[in-house]
């Protein structure tokens, strides 16, 4: 295993090493050497507590003298850049190995540093890959490969000079993207989409200042790109860590309200509403529902200003209820629970994914929690508890206590230290875990992904239930790309979900705001979710005629489509 890669290690944490009595030292000498698996396959943590320590702290191995195995691995590495397959490459440094003996330590470390002398001479013989600045001074390096990182948070790349081999990894920042949601001017523009970023390569320079093995740390056209001498995966873990740290400092939301998109930021340690979009939409029911159960000034105000032509009041009053309402009612706690049974709305997407786990349809569901971004879950309790009452994210932060939280409710975020949403690359991840049948949820201008997730449902012969959210404001190309390739759309205040998908359905649920069913899987997937609310519910239902299904006092009601009245109390008016 990776954490017990050493023939002999220390264990430490960042208030220093374990003695053999459990106490702390910052000399590495005095700390407890641990032999192999003396302890078993206990992690870091648990050799620690077996020492007598019982500290809280992040507790982690440090190889003092690397295990057979991993100097193995360290000689076919550098065998492997030279072009030799995994088989001959492994072959070779077990050769080597033996011939020279270099079960002494010693002996390896001399031998290591002349293949990797020999290696970047032969490769430097290659073609540039770039000059970059290493350690204050300039460095022709060549170009081996490029690879990304288990959960695709950063991309590696080895690269040599004439001397040595380094490793560049590149890390993708998140960015908001303000210019999709909002109408700024270019200074703006810049000012939003790179506060959360800025001063990063600043601060991951100070906090490792003593890490002799990275070279360079640099923001490069939005990426973080980080040179290390050698591989060094427990260092760039630390980095990892530290990134998500400081975009938590400096906390940045996308969600939306009454088709209104509002940006929320972590200013002086509060977090707060600063932007908001003016209010497409003059009524919807489900709002003022949901309201009117939140009571208070600012709702009623906000509920009377949408009767006004004053957008500049509506935002003021949405950006107030925000704060009032959705940060100050924990929506954004990073201490928050993510395990709820609590159903929010009849006819929602994810009361409809906790119905299937609980009936045993679903393997996997991919949706996006605040705090963490795309996420995996795989049973109803964490997928009603992560999204609680949301009516949209498109942008968030990480955060490190939410994370830890999520991995013990059995969540999988894809991307835990960014908290990127990627609905594309939630299901592939799924995909490569096993899951066969899968939820996945798209919302707003997203909703294009839905051509895709049709073609990966099809290559990887698996079942895809393919949710459209938040429809409010998509264009005509959108709906038709939904109308095509979703299996279940919710129509929110859309006007071309009404002119495309409506007449396109196989069937409806809901007036005020209608569910419609475009597929087979889809009605599969809802109707368990009218069952689980209505156990008498009858399933024979004849779908040529395109039927409307309501709730009736809790009891599932089947119209025929001729007799449903014109609603009077839809969305209006649909944009």
């Amino acid at each position: 295993m990776a954490s017990h890669a050493g023939l002999l290690m220390v264990v430490k944490s960042n208030k220093g090493y374990v003695r053999k009595d459990g106490t702390l030292t910052q000399d590495k000498t005095q700390a407890r050497i641990i032999r192999g698996l003396e302890f078993g396959f206990k992690d870091a943590s648990g050799v620690a507590k077996s020492l007598g320590c019982f500290e809280d702290l992040d507790f982690e191995f440090e190889t003092l003298e690397p295990s057979y195995d991993s100097r193995l691995a360290m000689m076919e590495s550098f065998f492997h850049d030279l072009g030799m397959d995994y088989r001959t490459a492994y072959s070779k440094a077990e050769y080597l190995f033996n011939a020279y003996h270099l079960y002494d330590y010693e002996k390896f470390k001399q031998y290591l540093s002349v293949v990797e002398s020999e290696t970047a001479q032969e490769i430097s013989q290659g073609r540039a890959k770039e000059v970059a600045e290493l350690d204050g001074r300039s460095v022709v390096l060549y170009g081996i490969k490029k690879s990304p990182s288990v959960n695709e948070e950063y991309t590696e790349e080895t690269l040599y000079s004439t001397q040595k081999r380094y490793t560049k990894y590149t890390f993708n920042l998140p960015t908001p993207d303000v210019e999709k949601y909002f109408v700024l001017n270019n200074k703006e523009k810049e000012y939003y989409n790179s506060w959360q970023i800025e001063g990063l390569d600043e601060y991951l320079r100070e906090r490792f200042n003593n890490e002799n093995a990275i070279k360079q740390i640099r923001i490069n056209d939005n990426n973080l790109e980080i040179y290390i001498e050698g591989k060094n995966y427990r260092l760039i873990e630390k980095i990892s860590n530290a990134i998500r740290s400081y975009l938590s400092q400096k906390e940045m939301h996308i969600t939306r309200m009454f088709g209104s998109y509002i940006l929320l930021m972590k200013i002086d340690g509060k977090l707060q509403a600063t932007l908001a979009t003016e209010i497409p939409i003059k009524y919807c029911p489900l709002m003022i529902k949901l309201l009117e159960e939140v009571g208070g000034e600012t709702a009623l105000s906000l509920i009377n200003s949408l009767k006004t032509t004053d957008p500049e009041k509506q935002k003021e009053l949405m950006c107030k209820l925000i704060n009032e309402v959705v940060i100050n009612g924990g929506y954004f706690d990073t201490n928050r629970s993510l395990n709820s049974c609590e159903a929010n709305v009849l006819f929602g997407a994810s009361e409809t994914i906790s119905s299937a786990f609980q009936s045993n349809l679903l393997d996997a569901a991919v949706i996006v929690s605040n705090n963490l971004g795309t996420i995996i879950t795989t049973n109803a309790p964490s997928t009603q508890g992560a999204v609680k009452r949301m009516t949209g994210l498109f942008y968030t932060s990480p955060n490190e206590n939410l994370v830890k939280e999520a991995k013990r409710e059995g969540i999988i975020p894809v991307f835990p230290y960014s908290a990127k949403i990627d609905q594309l690359a939630g299901v592939k991840l799924a995909i490569k875990k096993g899951y066969k049948r899968i939820a996945v949820s798209v919302a707003a201008h997203d909703n294009y992904l839905h051509e895709e997730l049709k073609r990966l449902e099809a290559e990887h012969n698996v079942t895809i239930y393919k949710f459209g959210l938040c429809s409010t404001g998509i264009n005509k190309s959108t709906a038709e790309i939904m109308r095509d390739n979703a299996d279940v759309i919710w129509s929110c205040a859309s006007k071309y979900v009404k002119e495309e998908i409506e007449p396109s359905s196989l069937l409806q649920v809901g007036i005020k705001i209608p569910v419609h069913i475009m597929t087979n899987n889809g009605w599969k997937i809802v109707l368990n979710h009218l069952k689980c609310m209505d156990s008498e519910f009858n399933e024979n239902i004849e779908l040529t005629e395109r039927p409307v299904i309501l709730n009736d006092k809790g009891h599932m009601k089947v119209l025929k489509r001729s007799d449903v009245r014109k609603c009077s109390d839809c969305p209006h008016p649909c944009v």
